[in-house]
């Protein structure tokens, strides 16, 4: 049963059954998912974004990342966010990994992006929406993390998984 309905995603109740034979009723987001990207200005060098979040109250550091809309693809979701977020269009975009983002409550799957050779226009921001884009290197970034400044949950494993795979990365960058 539908209980509330958005742009963004569905809040339903339904009644699953569990592989021990037991039934449980469930209230969920029904999510069409969404992506993160991470833009690469060379082999070093990132951004991220500082993002007024009105439903915590604060800033928070982050990668641009936003919903995949209704009838497109996740590739075309990465270029408009990145697009609208900090003013980049992507000659290259590679996906890297897909994870759930909270899996006890929503259905939303998030693909990260690495998204390089980027040609600067101009940010095109939602009404809602309160952005500073900045540049650093991916250690500066990490060094945010261990420090307790980066708080948010996509963009800490993204920048991890990417630290940890970064060789690897790094010939995509230079592909």
């Amino acid at each position: 049963m539908r209980i509330y309905s958005s742009k963004k995603f569905d809040v339903l109740i339904e009644n699953f059954n569990l592989p021990n034979g037991k039934q449980v009723e469930k209230a969920f987001v029904r999510h069409r998912g969404s992506v993160v990207i991470a833009p690469f200005l060379g082999p070093e060098r990132i951004i991220l974004i500082k993002q007024y979040r009105p439903i915590l109250g604060k800033w928070l550091y982050e990668f641009p990342a936003g919903t995949i809309e209704e009838g497109e693809s996740e590739d075309l979701t990465a270029r408009r966010e990145l697009e609208e977020e900090i003013g980049y269009v992507p000659l290259k975009l590679f996906k890297v990994l897909k994870f759930y983002v909270s899996p006890g409550i929503a259905t939303e799957l998030m693909h990260l992006y690495i998204a390089t050779n980027l040609t600067k226009t101009t940010q095109k921001l939602e009404e809602y929406e309160v952005i500073e884009p900045f540049e650093l290197t991916i250690d500066e970034a990490i060094k945010m993390i261990d420090e307790g400044k980066i708080e948010d949950g996509k963009t800490i494993l993204s920048l991890l998984f990417i630290s940890r795979k970064y060789q690897e990365i790094r010939s995509l960058l230079q592909g």
